[in-house]
């Protein structure tokens, strides 16, 4: 029976062992995709300048 418990408990630390892992792995994805949409952002900002009034980039 302490056993049982033991391996329980051993078996409620991974878990939530692993969704912290999961969790940190999403957060880290969600900031790359920020940086990239900033990246973009700035792209499309440096083009219209540079392509003056005509540009039809609607960003």
């Amino acid at each position: 029976m302490e056993e049982n418990k033991q391996l329980v408990g051993d078996i409620c630390a991974s878990i939530e062992e692993l969704g912290n892992v999961i969790a940190n792995n999403v957060a880290a994805s969600h900031k790359d995709y920020e940086r990239m949409i900033a990246a973009l952002d700035s792209s499309i900002a440096e083009m219209k300048k540079r392509l003056g009034n005509n540009c039809r980039i609607n960003r």
